[in-house]
């Protein structure tokens, strides 16, 4: 049986299976996916996290890989929605990358979900793949042409002048575009294989200025200081085996930590 016929067992092609009772009046919808950095789902996973958001739905489709989440000991989906009321926030997070067959499926079949239950406004929190650490830390943004002035008054946000954003990301941005609803993105510029605290919280940080949540940054900054020394150990190690290698002084790889 080939690997095409095995998906086509069992699993639907894409359902979103609601499980609790959502009235919220037009609710913003996050979006946070395993991609650079870990960028998205460390920020969608915090919000869930610091307002200790109910679960009020999950999707199911053969194009997401099977795979047994554990959060605090509990089995989770992998691709969970989350509600806060008084917030009127959902949250969309997906733990397991998407076969690439399936995204467009899956993009429109989550925002017909969402479009049905109010939602007008969906956000993308991305990381940019870079090499090495990055230098300066920026968050960026790309947007449908209503929502760009509104985020251009938003402090240390830059627009997204030119460029291309794939994979599911990209698949709900282009979606929204023939709905009746605004999709945007925030980016910031991240390591592609190691998790990026830091970067998630500049994420969190912009989206705290637009919609004054209150969010409490204490714990992400503290695992990004973590995360931060860790990296410059490793930094040190390195020039410090360089030097070994070659007698004599090599690049200080340390000063980017600055």
């Amino acid at each position: 049986m080939s690997e095409s016929e095995k998906k086509d067992i069992g699993a639907p092609i894409v359902k979103v299976h609601q499980t609790a009772e959502l009235e919220i009046e037009n609710p913003l919808l996050v979006f946070g996916f395993p991609s650079a950095g870990l960028v998205g789902t460390i920020a969608a996973n915090y919000l869930v996290e610091q307002y200790d958001m109910k679960q009020i739905a999950h999707v199911r489709s053969r194009f997401i890989p099977s795979a047994a989440i554990f959060i605090d000991g509990l089995l989770r989906h992998p691709f969970r929605i989350y509600a806060d009321d008084e917030k009127k926030l959902l949250v969309a997070v997906c733990e397991v990358p998407i076969d690439e067959q399936g995204i467009s499926d899956i993009s429109e079949r989550v925002l017909d979900w969402a479009r049905n239950k109010g939602v007008t406004e969906t956000v993308i929190l991305d990381g940019i793949p870079v090499q090495g650490i990055p230098r300066e830390r920026k968050v960026l943004f790309a947007a449908e042409e209503e929502k760009i002035k509104e985020l251009e008054k938003i402090e240390d946000l830059e627009i997204l002048q030119k460029g291309i954003i794939t994979g599911i990301a990209g698949a709900l941005l282009a979606d929204t575009l023939s709905r009746d609803m605004v999709g945007f993105a925030f980016l910031t510029p991240t390591m592609a294989q190691l998790p990026d605290p830091e970067g998630a919280m500049e994420i969190l940080q912009v989206i705290d200025k637009l919609y004054e949540f209150g969010i409490d940054m204490t714990k992400i900054k503290k695992h990004a200081e973590e995360v931060k020394e860790k990296l410059k150990e490793m930094a040190q190690q390195v020039q410090s085996m360089k030097q070994d290698r070659s007698g004599g002084e090599s690049k200080d790889y340390t000063r980017y930590y600055a």
